[in-house]
């Protein structure tokens, strides 16, 4: 709209002073050093603001992918310290199945507090696995808390100090506080991603880039009107101009912060549902045997100087596949 308005401004200026001669354009348009100078430097304030939003766009995809990252390398290590647990399965798999939960819950969590949007806005939803199955004294604690992400973060912690108690986790004390270290990092992540999300550009600077995008509206289609060799011709550079310097301007404002769902850059909830699925994997994976070698290897034929026999990931899935289908048949 302002483009616009600053092409139909430059339009009618050359109008008026070309077309019906009244010859007052030179006399009101700045000289050309100084026009010249403000538009190099609104350039230069353009392109910082620029670089600025994208490098906070970087950012924050960083750390997005690295939160979720130490979210599963936390769940994957304690799901593994349970593999020879000293006690009944079934205890085994009530820790196992609250761990992912409180995980899953604790990341959609995280996500939704870097989108920093309220109830009534339109954001990312973030799903969560079962978070009915928790016990009803936990949902009311977590629900009544009053920095979510830390509580669950706490009661992560908490589980896995009390199954160290009871016996869920039969491994060497030192050999666990890598769990420890792992969630420890994603808080860490979580809190160096809140500083994208919750501290804006500052107001002064933000006041000083409006304030030039005006003076270059207003100065713009003086200049090009005395310049051009047409009246659609004025209006034309004039409005692709001024179009372009507020298009960039307007695009680093909607990444001032880059988790929000109105900045159309970061899929957040994707990342989200993502984990879900790799945290169920983890549960699903927990029960199933430890990874071997088939019976039709022979080690005593097996030489290192000989190459060993390599198949693409297609390859091998298109073989088993056939295979299976073959057996049903």
């Amino acid at each position: 709209m302002i483009s616009f308005v600053s092409g139909l401004l430059s339009l009618a200026v050359y109008l008026l002073d070309t077309t019906l001669g009244y010859d007052f354009a030179r006399s009101a348009a700045p000289d050309d050093v100084v026009f010249n100078v403000f538009v190099t430097f609104s350039s230069l304030v353009t392109a910082f603001r620029t670089a600025h939003a994208l490098t906070r766009y970087t950012d924050a995809a960083a750390y997005l992918h690295q939160l979720s990252a130490c979210w599963f390398d936390s769940a994957s290590t304690l799901i593994s310290f349970c593999r020879y647990s000293a006690v009944s399965t079934e205890q085994t798999q009530s820790f196992q199945h609250t761990l992912v939960r409180l995980i899953s819950l604790m990341s959609a969590l995280a996500l939704d507090d870097l989108q920093g949007s309220s109830e009534e806005e339109i954001g990312h939803r973030f799903e969560v696995l079962a978070p009915d199955d928790l016990d009803e004294s936990t949902q009311e604690a977590i629900l009544n808390a009053e920095h979510k992400v830390e509580f669950v973060f706490q009661m992560l912690q908490q589980l896995v100090v009390d199954s160290m108690q009871t016996g869920v986790m039969s491994i060497a004390p030192p050999i666990l506080t890598r769990s420890f270290q792992d969630m420890a990092q994603g808080m860490l992540t979580y809190h160096e991603a809140k500083k994208l999300a919750c501290v804006p550009l500052p107001f002064a600077y933000a006041l000083v880039t409006i304030t030039i995008l005006i003076c270059q509206t207003l100065f713009v289609p003086w200049m090009l009107a005395l310049y051009t060799r047409g009246a659609w011709s004025a209006f034309f550079y004039t409005f692709i101009g001024t179009f372009l310097t507020c298009f960039l301007n307007g695009v680093a404002e909607t990444l001032s912060n880059p988790f929000k769902k109105e900045a159309r850059t970061l899929e957040a909830s994707k990342v989200q549902c993502d984990l879900n699925q790799q945290l169920t994997q983890l549960v699903q994976q927990a029960t199933l045997p430890t990874a071997a070698m088939g019976s039709r290897l022979s080690f005593e034929k097996f030489r290192p100087s000989k190459r060993a026999r390599r198949s693409s990931f297609h390859t091998w899935r298109k073989t088993k596949v056939n295979h299976s289908a073959a057996e049903e048949d």
